[in-house]
């Protein structure tokens, strides 16, 4: 038993150092473009402390100021003129819990500049597989841990990051909302820079395409996360998947029979929502695969999938993949069989 699980553990750490050292096909570049790409500067604009540096007595006037500052969707034309607005923003920025909420992410977040450094070392990788991509301007937030929405969304050349979905499992706030605690074990600030290619950016480059079957579903979640591998190649896997150490190793161990059961059991081609949200949607473990599993393991055989599809055509560019909507076709050339 002690040599079976020395053997696992020696290519369990095998297959981690593979994984970091995956290269991707880049387009041929101008010399404008790799200037641009080299010269990379990430912009975070601290909303949630404009907001909170306002006179609760006087939100009107003090509204009209940022407006400009900020896109539309946060501070809208005209709303410091609509009395049921500047109502609701006062209850909202005086409400005791809110204020905690604040409190905590200046405490947590005194400044960006860990974010900035992961983010504008990412997007110099981004800019070389996309260079005609735009670099969004970040604003952070605090919604009010509304864990039903990603810590992370985008809007036309934006991208706002929720700080208040960062301030570490343990944080009180998180149980007093009724979060779970496998959704809390995620909001952890060294997941911030990957989300925002994971939850933000790799939409920008999926095509709109409906997603059918359970293997539609496992490939484009499998995307996703190869292309945000990518952009942080010194990460290591886990944290990219958002897995526990136990729960990647657990992945890892069993992969082979999680792919044997899909085959025999004729879900890869199944068109049920029931089996799809199994596979992919965030869960405390997989149901078909006991308790001791991850979530979402059909994101994580996705994953493996995309993967092995990218070492045997190494002329892919990373954008054709993105764009490539043939999930048979990628699952069929990829020669993914994972050994037991």
């Amino acid at each position: 038993m002690k040599k079976i699980s020395l053997f696992l553990c020696i290519l369990m750490v095998l297959c981690t150092s593979c994984h970091k050292k995956e290269k991707v096909t880049t387009p041929k570049l101008t010399k404008e473009q790799e200037a641009k790409a080299k010269h990379v500067e990430v912009n975070i604009i601290r909303y949630e402390q404009a907001l909170f540096g306002l006179d609760a007595d006087h939100l009107s006037d003090g509204v009209a100021k940022l407006y400009g500052k900020f896109p539309e969707n946060l501070v809208a034309k005209d709303s410091w003129k609509n009395k049921e607005m500047m109502a609701g923003l006062k209850g909202y920025i005086t409400d005791p819990t809110i204020k905690e909420l604040y409190k905590e992410v200046q405490k947590q977040f005194p400044n960006t500049d860990a974010i900035n450094k992961e983010l504008n070392d990412a997007f110099k990788i981004y800019l070389t597989h996309f260079p005609e991509a735009v670099v969004p301007t970040f604003y952070t937030l605090i919604p009010g841990m509304d864990f039903s929405m990603p810590s992370v969304f985008g809007s036309e050349d934006n991208l706002f990051i929720s700080l208040d979905m960062y301030l570490g499992k343990d944080y009180k706030y998180y149980a007093y909302a009724g979060m779970p605690k496998f959704i809390a074990a995620r909001c952890d600030k060294k997941y911030i820079a990957t989300d925002c290619f994971l939850q933000g950016l790799c939409y920008k480059h999926l095509p709109d395409k409906t997603l059918i079957t359970v293997l539609d579903n496992m490939i484009d979640e499998g995307k996703k996360l190869f292309f945000t591998q990518t952009m942080f190649p010194d990460k290591e896997p886990k944290d990219i998947i958002k897995y526990s150490d136990e729960q990647y190793k657990w992945a890892n161990q069993h992969q082979a029979a999680v792919w044997q059961y899909l085959i025999e059991k004729n879900i890869l081609y199944s068109k049920d929502e029931d089996k799809i949200r199994r596979m992919v949607d965030e869960t405390p473990f997989t149901r078909d695969f006991g308790n001791n599993s991850p979530g979402r393991m059909g994101c994580y055989i996705g994953w493996k999938i995309v993967q092995s599809y990218m070492k045997n055509h190494p002329e892919t560019t990373l954008a054709e993949l993105m764009s490539n909507t043939q999930s048979q076709s990628i699952l069929n050339e990829a020669g993914y069989k994972p050994a037991f």
